[in-house]
């Protein structure tokens, strides 16, 4: 059985704490680290890189995983006026900060990065200062109005004036880089590379002895803050910068959003401040006075003091003051670190010289105790901050500074009576004591606490860091579980199983991934994957996802070991690591398609100069529309066409047409609009063997479609290069029809002999060019309507160059009663009767004229008979809907030779003709219905009583 972890329990006031260590002795040789090198950890100490102090500008930083593992260096022969100021990391990238104003960040363990500046760049944001505003009304900001001019020199080379760009600091925290300039403070935001200025000419740079950042909170409906994961923000933009400036602190408040910033003098008076840090929830701050010896704890509203905390007692000034947690600051001595809660109490945890160096003696010690300052002679822990606790680094150890959990405080505390503990010693006593193992497990399901206990034992399982114990907590779950097998889920007892499992293999010496269960929960395991990844451990990231069921994280594995293949075989062909690839790809599918995105290997393959090989993988990419858009950055503009015409996707043609457009000379774009697609995929596949088995497009895209499509979308809001197209295309009818169309929408309102005369001009000559028989038809008549139209307007002496059509001018006359220049017409340009009458009927009854309508059907007002080519129906209909006369209506029912026996008696009756339905009726000898209908008629109407009467008389009845 293990040894009860509380033995190494320190308790401060009612809270207890463990420093675990995590690895030693570290595998490197390297000794007093602190004296002797420049450290930087990343986020959750997964990597540490030194440099060393012995040459006056570093020019080599070394990777080391924290078991002292050496994993890469990054070489950089500096000089004077261009070497490392610094370098930070940016979850495991690596940062180097130049002092020629640049940094390069790099991605890998391979030395592969990008290089950008922070003060000749012309995209720099400028960011307005808020606070000048309201400084002249209230001078709310207490600083000294000092004004300083940016020092300048002069090129000797080209006798132009620059400004001297000293780095005085840099600070970084989460996905931001902050560099501040004797005037100015350059942010610096890593995902998008933009820089933002914020100009302090008001601040004396003598005078700033330190800056701290921490993103500003955001709340939340239930009022939690949210937590920040993966080393950035959750989408707020807003940063707080912390100044020791003089004896206070300013604090500016920057919102990125806005562009703006917003300054606020603290007004404290204990400085001058040379350290401050910055608790993990942003809510409390520590400020560390060194020339007082004194380090405040106060709240982020600078409201309340919560620890005056003096160091003139202790071994040595603070070499480091951080956060453990959020509940205790930690102080770096000479061979200790000191914890500090509220009231001042603290707990030290001491580095014994004696274990380094066998030869110490007493008196030696004190000698160089009372000695000056060497800090070469002293074990100086690195302290490094996380969300959960502290880590701390030594030549010899990395360890774990934190709270300890409170569910581990129940199940290992000393006397202990939680359910937690007694089913752990269940497990402990089964063997010897089976009787009072099952007597315990009876009282903790009687208790109905027996699940609560195997829960809290998984999650001491995943907070603990000795195996052993892991095994031990693992074991009392299983043990319960028998007991609770109908009520307890199993899938949870398997889930933290494996999650421990992975938790060791990380946490091995050879890995160095020694993170917490919490540090895995706030960065997720994506970014433990890509940790993985960047150790190139392909087939351990593989079996990681496979143990924890994380399926979504397989295509990062696939993309990562491509881009990897590429990078290292330098000496195979682009067609055989094509084949490579493709095989790696598709052995994650099932039905020979590939469902993972290939933009990224493209990219790798573009960037190591394979720009075939970027070609042929893109072929393989799942997505249409980034499949095309990789051919366009791979300026394979015409493939990219045909893509989009492969796919089907009409929106993405439009697109690409677009692009094509507004980016290729005239030239080269009517070139492309009939290409033929044969040549390019004979292109794509050259050299390929059959043996790979890949799913590619096999509809055939002809040039002429793609021309015919653009004509029909984007060309008809280009008239003009539409014109060019044609004319280039040598399509001389469409180009006609084009310039008449162009011509109508450049005279909206047509009037005049000009307009007459430039018309007729246009229309002869694409008359005289035109090949096409329907055409030349169609702009001949077209010809005819403007001579009619220069006719009709001599002769009534109003514009008929709007009406665009022998309708329109034929509806024009009926409006204006001219019913036989109409038909003229009509018979002149070969309109069809029935339009003719239709026009008529419309046009009548729409203007209520009825009696030229009737006068139009019948001749004249008096006749009852008449033809119509048309028929009498839409007649009959018009009047009802137009409310005509209802003499009219029945003259139209009686002459329509269509409507039957039954369908005349209905209309007459719907238009209230009573005597024409009785009349009818009488023709067929239809009793019945004239009884009917003398049932219907109202009784007021005399008339159609009385021949209704004699109606049924006259049939004898």
């Amino acid at each position: 059985m293990p040894i009860n972890p509380s033995f190494n329990w320190s308790r401060l006031q009612n809270v207890y704490y463990d420093i675990r260590t995590c690895y030693s002795p570290l595998t490197w040789s390297i000794d007093n680290l602190y004296a002797s090198y420049r450290v930087a950890s990343s986020p959750n100490c997964t990597l540490i890189a030194i440099a060393s102090k012995a040459v006056p500008f570093p020019n080599l930083v070394e990777i080391y995983n924290p078991s002292g593992t050496k994993i890469w260096s990054v070489v950089y022969n500096g000089t004077v006026n261009d070497h490392i100021y610094g370098f930070y990391f940016y979850n495991e990238d690596l940062v180097l900060v130049l002092s020629n104003g640049k940094y390069r960040y790099y991605q890998d363990f391979v030395g592969n990065f990008n290089e950008f500046s922070l003060i000749a760049n012309t995209d720099t944001v400028l960011l307005d200062d808020l606070s000048e505003s309201r400084q002249g009304a209230n001078d709310e900001i207490n600083i000294d109005d000092i004004h300083i001019s940016a020092r300048k020199i002069t090129n000797l080379e080209n006798n132009e004036t620059e400004e001297i760009n000293n780095i005085l600091e840099v600070q970084l925290f989460g996905k931001y880089l902050v560099t501040r300039f004797e005037n100015k403070i350059i942010i610096t935001d890593l995902d998008s590379n933009q820089n933002y200025q914020l100009n302090i000419l008001k601040l004396a740079a003598l005078d700033i002895y330190t800056t701290a950042i921490f993103f500003e909170k955001d709340k939340s409906e239930n009022g939690n803050e949210f937590e920040i994961k993966n080393g950035g923000s959750s989408g707020n933009e807003n940063l707080l910068l912390y100044l020791a400036y003089k004896n206070t602190i300013i604090v500016i408040k920057v919102d990125l959003g806005l562009s703006n910033f917003d300054t606020t003098d603290q007004k404290l008076t204990d400085g001058p401040f040379v350290g401050i840090a910055v608790s993990p929830t942003g809510r409390l701050l520590s400020l560390h006075n060194s020339s007082s010896k004194k380090i405040f704890v106060v709240s982020n509203a600078f409201d309340q003091i919560l620890l005056e905390y003096n160091t003139a007692n202790e071994s040595s000034s603070p070499y480091q003051v951080e956060w453990c947690g959020n509940d205790a600051i930690v102080l770096s001595l000479k061979d200790e670190v000191k914890l500090i809660g509220p009231g001042q109490q603290s707990i030290s945890f001491f580095y014994d010289l004696s274990e380094e160096d066998d030869d110490f003696d007493l008196d030696n010690l004190l000698s160089i105790r009372d000695s000056p300052r060497n800090d070469s002679l002293y074990t100086v822990p690195i302290l490094q901050s996380a969300m959960d606790g502290l880590w701390l680094t030594t030549s010899t150890k990395v360890q774990f500074l934190s709270r300890v959990p409170e569910k581990s405080l129940e199940m290992y505390q000393i006397g202990s009576h939680n359910p937690s503990a007694i089913l752990a010693d269940c497990v402990d006593k089964f063997i010897s004591n089976a009787s009072k193992a099952n007597a315990n497990i009876s009282l903790l399901k009687n208790d109905n606490v027996l699940t609560t206990a195997i829960d809290d034992c998984l999650e001491v399982a995943l907070e603990e860091f000795d195996v052993a114990r892991q095994k031990r907590a693992l074991r009392a779950v299983s043990f319960g579980k028998i007991y609770e097998e109908d009520n307890y889920d199993a899938d949870r007892y398997l889930a933290v199983l494996s999650t421990v499992k992975v938790l060791n293999q990380l946490r091995s010496p050879e890995l160095g991934i020694f993170l917490t269960y919490k540090e895995i929960e706030a960065i997720g395991w994506e970014s433990v994957v890509k940790m993985l990844l960047r150790r190139n451990q392909h087939y351990l990231a593989l079996k990681i996802i496979k143990e924890l069921e994380l399926t979504d994280l397989i295509s990062l594995v696939y993309v990562h070991w491509c881009c990897y293949k590429i990078r290292k075989e330098l000496d195979i062909s682009d067609f055989d690591l094509y084949k490579i690839i493709t095989r790696k790809l598709l052995s994650f599918s099932k039905d020979g398609t590939n469902y993972i995105s290939v933009d990224r290997i493209c990219d790798i393959a573009r960037e190591e100069g394979r720009a075939v090989l970027s070609k042929l993988i893109n072929n393989l990419e799942p997505s249409i529309s980034k499949k095309v858009k990789k051919l366009v950055d791979l300026e394979e503009v015409e493939l990219a066409l045909i893509k989009s015409f492969q796919s089907g996707d009409y929106d993405l043609c439009l697109l690409m047409l677009s692009q094509l457009q507004d980016t290729l000379t005239v030239s080269e774009f009517f070139k492309i609009l009939n290409q033929n697609v044969a040549k390019f995929e004979n292109e794509e596949h050259t050299g390929l063997d059959v043996d790979i088995d890949i799913k590619t497009e096999l509809f055939q895209v002809r040039g002429e479609v793609v021309g015919h499509t653009w004509s029909n979308s984007l060309g008809k809001l280009n008239p003009k290069l539409m014109e060019r197209f044609l004319e280039h295309e040598d399509k001389v009818d469409e180009l006609n029809l084009l310039k008449l169309k162009e011509f109508k929408k450049a005279n909206p309102d047509p009037e005049g002999e000009e307009y007459y005369n430039e018309y007729k001009s246009l229309l002869k000559k694409c008359l005289k060019k035109s090949s096409q028989t329907v055409i030349q038809k169609a702009l001949q008549r077209e010809l005819s309507i403007l001579e009619l139209q220069r006719r009709l307007e001599k002769t009534y002496l109003a514009n008929f160059y709007n009406e665009n059509s022998p309708l329109t001018i034929i509806e024009r006359l009926v409006k204006m009663n001219q019913i036989k220049s109409a038909s003229k017409i009509v018979k002149e340009l070969s309109v069809s009767q029935e339009k003719y009458w239709f026009l008529v009927l419309k046009t009548y009854s729409q203007s209520h004229e009825f009696d030229r309508l009737y006068e139009f059907a019948f001749g004249s007002l008096d006749s009852t008979t008449g033809k119509s080519p048309i028929g009498f129906e839409p007649f009959v209909e018009a009047g009802f809907e137009y409310d005509a006369p209802k003499e009219h209506i029945s003259a139209y029912i009686s002459n329509s030779v269509k409507y039957k026996y039954d369908e005349k008696i209905n209309l007459y009756i719907k238009n209230e003709d009573y005597d024409s339905a009785a009349q009818e009726a009488v023709k067929n000898k239809d009793i019945d219905i004239l009884k009917s209908l003398q049932q219907k008629v109202p009784s007021t109407d005399t008339h159609a009583n009385r021949v209704i009467r004699n109606s049924i008389r006259k049939l004898g009845y």
